[in-house]
C-alpha cells in the first residue's frame, strides 16, 4: 500500500478528473445530474475536498470517454481508492486542510511572507509561539505544533520537494516567543539554507516599495498531474488559485521578488549579524 497519504490522493484524483472533464467538454451540471450531487459538491471533488467513490469514479470514466483506456482508468481507479482510506484529520482549520494536502503533493514549493517564518521552516518553539495566540481561545497549540514538525520533517526530507522562501526582514525582528526562540529560529534557518533543495531569501527593508508590499502567499508546483497553485490564507478562509492567468501572474511577482532580495550569500549575512544581535540580548 502506498505511504502517501489520503489527502495528497485526493488532490490528485480531484485534478485528473478536471482535467478528463475540461478534455471531454462535460459541463459541471451533467455531471451533478447524473450523479445526482449538490452543487457545488463537483468542485470539492475536483479540489480534493472530497472523495469520489468506486461507482461515481466508473460514471465519471464512461462519460468522460476513458472507460476504455485501460492503463488511465486503472491508474485513476488505484489512486481513487487510495484517497478513500482512512485518513489522520489536519489539526489545522477544514478549510485550511487543502493546502497540507497540496504541499504533501508538491514537487516544488514557493513562499513569500513579509514577517512571519513559513510553517515548514518553524522550530518547535517558534511554532508554538505563533499558534499559541489563536482566534478561538479554547483551541489546543500542541496538535498543530507536532503537525507542523511532522510537515516539516517530510517537506525538508533529502527527497522531499525543492523550497524557495523569500521572507522581509522584518521576519528576522518580530518579537516571537523571546529572545533565545527567535534566537534559535533564526539559526534553524541558518542551517535549513544550506540544503540542497533549500533556497532563502530575503528582502532588506533597504528595498523599499516593491511588487508584493502588503501581501503573502504559497505557490504549490505539482508534477502528477501538472498543476500549479497559489494559496493565499486569511483568519477565516483560504483562496486556492489554479487558473494560469493568476498563477503566471504569481510565479512572475516572485521571480522579480527574486531579483529585490538580497542573495543567498547576502542573506546568510544578514541571518549571521540578527543571530549576533540576539545573542547579545539573551545575555543581558
Amino acid at each position: 500500500m502506498s505511504n502517501t497519504p489520503p489527502a495528497v490522493r485526493r488532490v490528485q484524483v480531484g485534478l485528473i478528473l478536471r482535467n478528463l472533464r475540461y478534455a471531454a467538454g462535460v459541463s459541471p451540471a451533467k455531471i451533478s445530474e447524473r450523479l445526482d450531487w449538490y452543487s457545488g459538491k463537483l468542485t470539492k471533488v475536483e479540489r480534493g475536498d472530497l472523495t469520489a467513490s468506486a461507482a461515481e469514479i466508473e460514471v465519471m470514466l464512461e462519460m468522460y470517454g476513458v472507460a476504455d483506456d485501460q492503463e488511465q482508468a486503472e491508474r485513476l481507479r488505484e489512486l481513487g481508492k487510495e484517497a478513500r482510506r482512512r485518513d489522520q484529520p489536519a489539526k489545522v482549520p477544514d478549510w485550511a486542510a487543502t493546502s497540507i494536502a497540496l504541499e504533501g503533493a508538491s514537487a516544488e514549493i514557493k513562499a513569500y511572507d513579509p514577517e512571519v517564518i513559513p510553517a515548514i521552516l518553524q522550530t518547535e518553539h517558534y511554532a508554538r509561539a505563533v499558534l499559541s495566540n489563536p482566534l478561538d481561545e479554547s483551541v489546543d497549540p500542541e496538535p498543530g505544533v507536532a503537525e507542523r514538525m511532522m510537515r516539516a520533517d517530510r517537506a525538508l526530507h533529502d527527497d522531499g520537494p525543492q523550497v524557495w522562501v523569500i521572507l522581509g526582514e522584518a521576519a528576522l525582528h518580530r518579537q516571537i516567543g523571546d529572545y533565545q526562540v527567535l534566537r534559535d529560529q533564526l539559526q534553524h534557518l541558518r542551517k535549513m539554507a544550506k540544503r540542497s533543495n533549500v533556497v532563502l531569501q530575503i528582502i532588506p527593508f533597504t528595498t523599499g516599495e516593491h511588487v508584493a508590499l502588503g501581501s503573502g502567499w504559497k505557490l504549490f508546483t505539482l508534477e502528477e498531474p501538472e498543476a500549479t497553485y497559489v494559496y493565499l490564507e486569511g483568519l477565516t478562509s483560504a483562496d486556492y488559485i489554479d487558473r494560469p492567468a493568476h498563477t503566471d501572474a504569481y510565479k512572475r511577482a516572485f521571480d522579480r521578488l527574486r531579483a529585490a532580495a538580497a542573495s543567498e550569500r547576502e542573506t546568510a549575512t544578514m541571518l549571521d549579524r540578527r543571530i549576533k544581535e540576539l545573542r547579545h540580548q539573551t545575555t543581558e
